[in-house]
């Protein structure tokens, strides 16, 4: 079985014929996790984080600080699994426990994806209509045509970079709106002592936050994602600085500055976001009369260089559960990104704000995630399998705890929303 590069991987790959100084070797080395941070980084933790911070001022910063950390340990598990097994999780899952438990977790990652993929065909629907001001009743037909082609015929790296640079505006636009509003410090550090809040909204807020940082579908992809890169088990301590750095570092700064700046400028006036324009008040004292603009091209970048890797990953877990290649160049595993896009068709007919919705599908995600974390602690103690690369002490209790607090959320998030 051979397994397909993700189009974005493809830019990342470095030659070995110029000999380079150590460090900067290592460091153009590094990929995969990026990647994954990069798709956590998108409009769904966007509105999560802001809304919660719009919300509760500084009173949830410790969860937004915990989701990237228990990202980055549970991303270094997955990376740990691929290399080690050399094939994604699913026929990992399937070579280890059988037919049955590989079914049940790709079923799982899956719908998890789909439903991914649905909300963020409808953010980036209803992201053009706000832009262009046309009706929006052919763009979902226009985006699916559109992103078909991309994957089939290769043609996204360059639209994934434009996107990526309107996504940096944002962040860093966010970034300054904190340094010049400046956050109170003495609420920040009250901000990390763990506090629930209540009622059915803070369930939402909290499962939401912690489902865009650990979700099914970027812990899934990233298997793959080593394989891509043909990671040996030499390539151990190159996984680690490279999921610590864009996942721990680069995705937390990124989730810590959106919410410091719903914290700082709309929750002392009590302003709620609902919506996208809501949503742009933050960048208000870094950009002024501009926020709106900046916010909406960030936003439709984030989308857009969000949902195609979101095809993928289903593609992927489907692909490898039917013992097919995982590559774009196998018509099979395009007619699984076709079907994928036929499905998140149904996203579009939803009729209420995607920001809302955004958070409501990460919350939705979490609760099929503690099944894959437990899967990976167990492969990664399970000595005839790992062998002499088994987890460590730190490893096995930090995640324990993800596996344990990403249980906690979605049970409380499930419980306040339907029972």
């Amino acid at each position: 079985m051979s397994i397909g590069m993700v189009p974005m991987t493809s830019t990342l790959l470095v030659s070995s014929s110029q000999p380079r100084p150590s460090v900067l070797s290592f460091l153009a080395q590094m990929g995969p996790a990026w990647i994954i941070s990069a798709v956590a980084a998108g409009p769904a933790t966007m509105a999560s984080v802001a809304m919660t911070g719009s919300l509760y001022g500084y009173e949830a910063l410790w969860v937004v600080v915990l989701s990237a950390l228990l990202a980055c340990v549970v991303q270094y598990m997955a990376a740990k699994a691929g290399i080690i097994g050399q094939r994604g999780i699913i026929s990992t899952v399937e070579s280890v426990w059988g037919n049955t438990l590989a079914w049940i977790l790709t079923v799982d990652a899956v719908a998890a994806t789909w439903l991914a993929a649905a909300v963020l065909l409808k953010a980036l629907v209803d992201t053009t209509v706000l832009i262009t001001n046309l009706p929006g009743s052919w763009w979902p037909f226009v985006y699916v045509v559109l992103i078909f082609f991309l994957v089939g015929l290769g043609g996204y790296r360059a639209l994934e970079l434009v996107c990526k640079i309107l996504v940096g505006l944002v962040v860093a636009s966010f970034m300054i709106t904190v340094v010049k509003v400046g956050p109170d410090p003495v609420a920040m550090i009250k901000g990390l002592v763990p506090r629930l809040p209540g009622g059915a909204e803070g369930a939402l807020m909290m499962a939401g936050i912690m489902g865009g940082a650990v979700h099914i579908t970027i812990i899934g992809m990233h298997t793959y994602n080593v394989n891509a890169r043909r990671w040996g088990t030499e390539k151990m301590g190159l996984a680690g600085v490279d999921t610590f750095l864009s996942v721990f570092v680069a995705f937390g700064l990124y989730s810590v500055a959106i919410y410091l700046a719903g914290a700082a400028v709309l929750h002392p006036d009590g302003i709620r976001i609902k919506s996208a324009l809501d949503l742009a008040a933050t960048l208000t004292p870094a950009l002024g009369p501009y926020a709106g603009a900046v916010l909406l091209a960030g936003l439709y970048g984030a989308v857009l260089s969000t949902i195609t890797p979101t095809y993928l990953a289903a593609g992927y877990f489907l692909a490898d559960k039917l013992g097919w290649d995982l590559t774009v160049r196998d018509n099979r595993f395009r007619a699984l990104v076709g079907l994928g896009l036929m499905v998140s068709l149904l996203g579009p007919l939803y009729k209420g704000g995607f920001l809302t919705m955004l958070v409501m599908m990460l919350a939705l995600g979490l609760c099929g995630t503690p099944l894959i974390i437990l899967l990976l602690l167990l492969l990664l103690n399970k000595k005839s399998w790992a062998g002499e690369y088994r987890n460590g002490w730190l490893l096995n209790v930090m995640g324990g705890l993800a596996l344990v607090i990403t249980t906690f959320l979605a049970v409380r998030f499930l419980w306040s929303k339907f029972l």
